[in-house]
């Protein structure tokens, strides 16, 4: 069991009656031994100085921490990494004194070493509502906030005024005050949000799941219907979790544009210049310090090309897969689940890691460049159609002609194909061959430059940077 953070003993109490920092000196004032990290229990005693400080937190006449790491007019800022405790164990026949340091108190039960993280809460919606209230808090300060500072439930409240987010301030607070980890990330968030002048206004609320963000998802929604539906969620379209807005702008200037291009997007970009909507997609920050990234501020195919290497895959009957192959990346696409009735692609590659792309936003880029009813519903107006088709062996001779048709690329070295193996197979992997077929099919029958432009959309819709893409700012 871990030892004691010096934030630890601000923190309330398991059982109620003040904080934490009293558990140790009742146990001290009443000679009653406690758990230690070097083993077994001991009996702890200070000296009168270090015990009337901390009876002057207890009180109030002391602050218990302060955000600033230069203040040490405070218990923590006083004795953090001092030797001032004296712990006594028996060995043996007579007792042993040696000098510790606060941490070197076991996290015991009775110091709230069993209270869980958030209370089953949504811990996204907990951690990106934290970037918010303590990114507010650290607008309300003067400096930044030291690394080691355990927010305290009341220093997020002085700011309400600024915040909307759809999880309270006290569940967000016990998240963020059990979870070491997820404190400094909020705290290193907020110093580097505050720190670029070219995304600082004092003026801003800080939104999570509520208003502004709400809006500018119910209006994606709508851009997206009358945009062709480009993208099939808004993760694709914009990873922002939370917005910095001012409030002071007309909702108008969104709600009027119904394109991406030129338009929504548009209008988006002038208001992070203007400082007025900034859109922040969140990573946890495990370094000492956060890195700002900008995305989507220019236009992205300006800039990124990712020409096309290969497609197909290394056998026909003992595969469900279909590899296509930009520079760069490689994209896996088959059945997503057992039953076989959904499809998608996932990017395999460093740069690209983990991006997605389904079967819907695949058929419309295709249909972008090779045309009208060139995609891979060609055939079947949907992924549950052709489900439907490889049940009832619809898609035996399909399968069969496209194959033959494509044998370079999808077939092992010497593999035949034979209509009663492809008959005789389940029907998951006709569904996710077909398509995948189907997929490779169009993909050859265009030029070099539709594959280059093909393998490039895709890369960039499935990285969030495509040219419909929205802009935002990026914390890691």
């Amino acid at each position: 069991m871990a030892g004691m953070s010096m934030g630890d003993y601000g923190k309330d109490a398991p059982t109620g009656g003040g904080i934490r920092l009293r558990i140790l000196r009742d146990a001290i004032v009443e000679r009653k031994k406690i758990e230690v990290v070097s083993g077994g229990k001991a009996l702890i005693t200070t000296s009168d100085s270090v015990l009337g400080d901390m009876n002057a937190v207890i009180s109030g006449s002391l602050p218990f921490d302060s955000p600033n790491k230069t203040d040490n007019n405070n218990f923590v800022g006083k004795y953090k990494g001092k030797k001032v405790l004296v712990e006594i164990k028996k060995q043996g026949r007579r007792n042993v004194a040696s000098e510790i340091t606060f941490t070197k108190i076991k996290k015991t039960v009775e110091f709230g070493s069993n209270k869980g993280s958030g209370g089953g809460a949504d811990a996204t919606a907990l951690f990106e509502g934290a970037a918010c209230w303590v990114t507010a808090y650290r607008y309300s300060l003067n400096r930044d906030i030291d690394d080691e500072y355990s927010i305290t439930l009341n220093d997020l409240k002085k700011v309400s005024d600024h915040v909307s987010t759809d999880k309270s301030v006290e569940e967000i607070h016990a998240f963020i005050d059990n979870d070491p980890v997820w404190m400094k990330s909020s705290i290193r968030t907020a110093n580097k949000l505050y720190s670029s002048q070219k995304y600082k206004n004092q003026d801003f609320v800080f939104y999570r799941g509520t208003e502004i963000a709400n809006f500018i998802a119910k209006h994606f929604a709508i851009v997206n219907r009358e945009d062709g539906r480009p993208f099939s969620n808004i993760n694709k379209w914009s990873p922002a979790d939370i917005y910095m807005s001012d409030d002071s702008f007309l909702l108008s200037r969104i709600s009027d544009e119904m394109t991406f291009q030129g338009g929504f997007n548009k209008v988006l970009l002038e208001l992070i210049t203007e400082k007025k909507l900034i859109g922040v997609s969140l990573k946890k920050v495990e370094a000492s310090s956060a890195r700002l990234t900008e995305h989507n501020f220019t236009r992205a195919s300006a800039n990124v090309r990712k020409p096309f290497e290969s497609v197909g895959s290394k056998t026909l009957m003992n595969s469900m897969d279909v590899y296509l192959y930009g520079q760069g990346y490689n994209i896996q696409f088959r059945a997503t689940d057992r039953e076989g009735k959904t499809w998608q692609g996932e990017m395999i590659g460093k740069v690209a890691k983990h991006g997605k792309i389904g079967g819907g936003v695949l058929n419309y880029i295709l249909e972008s460049i090779y045309g009208a009813g060139n995609g891979i519903w060609r055939e079947y107006p949907s992924a549950a159609a052709v489900s439907t088709a490889s049940r009832n062996r619809s898609l035996d001779q399909k399968i069969y002609d496209l194959a033959t048709k494509n044998e370079q690329y999808i077939c092992a070295e010497g593999e035949e194909i034979d209509l009663q193996t492809i008959s005789e197979a389940r029907s998951q992997w006709k569904f996710s061959k077909y398509i995948g077929l189907t997929l490779t099919d169009i993909l050859m029958s265009g030029s070099d430059n539709d594959r280059d432009e093909l393998t490039t959309k895709i890369y960039l819709y499935a990285t969030s940077a495509s040219d419909d893409s929205a802009p935002y700012i990026k914390i890691s």
